[in-house]
């Protein structure tokens, strides 16, 4: 076991990861970068959330940014995450799916650490800020046009982005663990899962990939370049397998329990309208 997990080691790409996240973190500290990503986000926050008004003919366009900026939609978005996951040679084979999928639950707790860590370092050096919804001007607000449905469309610290994190270590591990014809799908959903936020303007751009994508490299750094996150799943799978597996042996009892008894004679011959008879 010893042997197993020292090989899941790998020094280049903890160092990689590492040093794309620096240089992405550093690119929108340094005041020449920094212009360039405030120029992005507005840009890309006109343009997105411009388009509620723009494409407000097209049916169904303002409702749907309002629908997937619900929360509701975080739990649908898990689900559809999750089915990748279930789905045999989709992320991982048959006999695998159960252990992976523990593993990328293992991996959110990890990410989890690592955003805590990351906020306090944010708040620390004073790198919050304000949502473009509550600094650009002109704005269309989904909350104004559906409060029905809350949609979330503002924030007042909207870096980094949390939702964007979920949705790139989802990405990011389904192409650390396979590559198939389901990666072009993965990458496509992925970033459909990041659009709502910058639509509705409670993320900027650089507040996805940059506070975001910070997260994640780093989270993927620590937990898939070390034995990190397969220790802890094979442990958390030890506690995990006996109970399902209890599960799916009561699952028979139950499906036998319930079905109807097949008819005897007698019944066959009660429902004929014939009685049944002894034999002489």
């Amino acid at each position: 076991m010893i042997n197993q997990h020292t090989r899941l080691f790998r020094p280049w790409l903890v160092l990689s990861l590492s040093l794309l996240a620096a240089l992405l973190l550093g690119s929108w500290l340094h005041p020449a970068g920094r212009i360039v990503w405030d120029a992005l986000d507005k840009a890309t926050f006109l343009l997105l959330n411009g388009s509620l008004t723009s494409l407000q003919n097209v049916p169904g366009w303002t409702a749907m940014w309002a629908f997937t900026n619900m929360r509701l939609f975080d739990v649908i978005a898990m689900l559809m995450m999750v089915s990748f996951l279930w789905t045999a040679g989709v992320t991982f084979p048959k006999a695998e799916v159960q252990a992976g999928t523990v593993r990328f639950i293992v991996l959110l707790l990890f990410l989890l650490a690592v955003r805590e860590g990351f906020h306090e370092a944010v708040h620390f050096y004073g790198w919050s800020r304000s949502g473009p919804s509550l600094v650009y001007e002109p704005c269309v607000r989904l909350s104004e046009l559906y409060p029905g449905l809350n949609p979330k469309d503002s924030s007042h610290a909207s870096f980094p982005g949390d939702h964007a994190a979920v949705s790139m270590l989802w990405a990011g591990f389904t192409l650390l663990t396979i590559r198939n014809r389901w990666t072009p799908m993965v990458v496509l959903l992925a970033t459909f899962l990041m659009l709502p936020r910058l639509v509705g303007g409670a993320h900027a751009l650089s507040d996805d990939l940059v506070g975001g994508g910070f997260v994640t490299l780093m989270t993927l750094a620590i937990a898939t370049g070390t034995p990190l996150l397969r220790m802890v799943s094979d442990r958390v799978s030890e506690w995990v397998d006996p109970m399902i597996d209890r599960v799916m042996r009561l699952l028979p009892l139950i499906n036998r329990d319930t079905s109807c008894p097949e008819p005897s004679r007698n019944d066959n011959a009660a429902v004929d309208g014939h009685e049944q008879r002894p034999a002489a």
